[in-house]
């Protein structure tokens, strides 16, 4: 097994492991993909259960107790496995690193089973598993911290008006082109009307895609959703924010997950919901362009790509 990046040897966690559980016996750290951090899955000896080991780096600051604090919110409202948090530790005297140990849950991400034939019911429990999500109520409108909602606003109106001006002030401070970020803004000024239409904030995942759904075949061979993972994103907002969201992320990787993940997700309360959903991807495809073109050495198309997209719903 190849060593993982961070360094650490198998003798440290077994320190960390054995902390709260004496009898686990680590035999092997293998690296998992995606995401933004650094994820190990631990296994251990005498047929216990494996426990995954999540890395984070210093900032933003919040970011250990925050996935901590939305895992509980959560709970069972999923209505399906998501990770526990056993132990949050930032003091870095076991290992050098802020870390986290959670539970491991079975199956493998909807992004490797893109092109199944059965991948559609994937998608589509991915829609009835957002709408769950849209159950839990929010006491205001805001991204989430460490500690609960930062600087909440009370109607959606308020804090998606301040959300789109931070977000065309980043889109022109890193070099968007003044023609298309006004044509944007004359289309956003014309639906913002529709952000007085909210049923109130709930809690939103923010990055319900393929690599953070986690899938297996059922003993009838039917496709079920396994897990759900990685609440790093999580905000209060209103609820056709986060299914703009996934709708943009998944398309993006599979253009055939629309439909099913509409259908999954059922009846959308709003007047104007193509317009509604058209309004958010506006904001998601402006601050994921943003985001990309912050990262040092990127060479990929995919800055390029949403320009061509914000460039056609300039049109």
């Amino acid at each position: 097994m190849a060593r993982p990046d961070v360094g650490l040897e198998l003798e440290q966690i077994r320190t960390i492991v054995r902390d709260r559980d004496d009898a686990r016996d680590p035999i092997g750290l293998t690296r998992l993909h995606g995401g933004v951090h650094e994820v190990y899955r631990i296994d251990f000896a005498r047929g216990h259960d494996p426990l995954i080991l999540k890395i984070y780096g210093d900032e933003p600051t919040w970011i250990v107790a925050k996935e901590a604090l939305v895992a509980g919110w959560i709970g069972d409202l999923a209505g399906i496995p998501i990770p526990d948090w056993l132990r949050v530790d930032e003091t870095r005297t076991a290992i050098p690193f802020r870390f986290a140990i959670t539970t491991w849950l079975p199956g493998v991400t909807v992004r490797s089973l893109i092109g199944s034939p059965d991948i559609d019911a994937a998608y589509r429990q991915m829609g009835a598993l957002l709408r769950r999500l849209h159950t839990i109520p929010m006491t205001g409108y805001g991204y989430i911290v460490g500690d609960g909602i930062r600087l909440p606003k009370p109607t959606n109106d308020d804090y998606m008006r301040a959300a789109f001006d931070q977000a065309f002030r980043q889109f022109r401070d890193q070099g968007a082109e003044e023609a298309l970020t006004r044509r944007l803004e004359a289309k956003l000024q014309s639906r913002l009307h529709l952000l007085q239409h909210s049923m109130g904030p709930v809690l939103c995942h923010d990055d319900l895609q393929q690599g953070n759904v986690l899938a297996e075949h059922d003993s009838n061979g039917s496709l079920r959703l396994s897990g759900l993972i990685d609440f790093g994103n999580a905000r209060a907002a209103d609820a056709l924010f986060d299914l703009a969201k996934a709708l943009f992320c998944c398309t993006h990787e599979d253009p055939a997950s629309r439909e099913p993940l509409l259908a999954g997700y059922g009846e959308i309360d709003h007047p104007e919901p193509e317009q509604a959903l058209w309004l958010y991807t506006l904001f998601h495809r402006v601050t994921m362009w943003c985001r990309l073109t912050r990262r040092p050495g990127d060479t990929s198309d995919g800055p390029a790509g949403l320009l061509r997209d914000l460039d056609a719903m300039s049109r």
